[in-house]
């Protein structure tokens, strides 16, 4: 239920991943969270199979102060893309350490600072911020994780990409860390790094987990 909930939707396959529990045995437990309420399944256009999503009362249930995520067909290609890199890095530095976006927005209202996240400009006289997709709590500090699975405008990605070197020099982050789709993303991806000159901040693979 704490997966489900901190990720806001996740397949059964993700779920099995995580966990290391069989097919049987995650399909008897989702069943007995979705008796009780807790979860519910979700059949969502662009997703390959349903969604394990956490209901309000399931939430609750997992001890997050987290609200029930909002799903649609135009964010949950990237949302599981990013579950999948999620729990690839948190077979290495443990799930606990991996916090998910939704995370991220808790714990920086809670400090009232920014965790994972850089100014990228001004919107009506206050910084406009820009968010990780996840970040890692390392022993060196927080690593901010991006998952592009589509290029951004030049100027834009440019510029957010300078913002996070910036972060990475003053030491507000570790580093940061970039999932690009093969081919066109990536490329774009790695023109900006080296036109930000950021090539020392920011650490770029073409391998997005599925």
């Amino acid at each position: 239920m704490r997966l489900i909930g901190r990720h806001g939707g996740m397949t059964i396959e993700q779920a099995m991943r995580a966990t290391g529990a069989g097919r049987t045995a995650t399909y008897r437990r989702f069943a007995l969270y979705q008796r009780a309420g807790l979860v519910e399944r979700c059949l969502i256009l662009g997703a390959d199979s349903a969604l394990l999503h956490a209901t309000s009362a399931g939430l609750r249930f997992a001890g997050l102060g987290l609200p029930v995520a909002a799903i649609s067909p135009a964010t949950v290609a990237h949302m599981l893309r990013c579950t999948s890199v999620a729990i690839s890095l948190g077979e290495k530095t443990g799930h606990d350490a991996v916090l998910t976006e939704r995370e991220i927005v808790l714990e920086e209202a809670i400090s009232g600072r920014p965790i994972a996240s850089v100014p990228v400009g001004w919107f009506r006289g206050r910084p406009k911020m820009h968010r990780a997709d996840l970040a890692v709590l390392v022993d060196e500090g927080t690593v901010a994780v991006e998952v592009e699975l589509t290029p951004k405008a030049p100027a834009r990605l440019r510029g957010i990409l300078t913002a996070w070197a910036m972060a990475v020099s003053a030491g507000v982050l570790a580093e940061v860390r970039y999932f690009c789709e093969p081919g066109q993303t990536f490329r774009a991806v790695e023109r900006a790094v080296t036109s930000a000159g950021a090539q020392g901040s920011i650490t770029l693979s073409d391998k997005v987990p599925r």
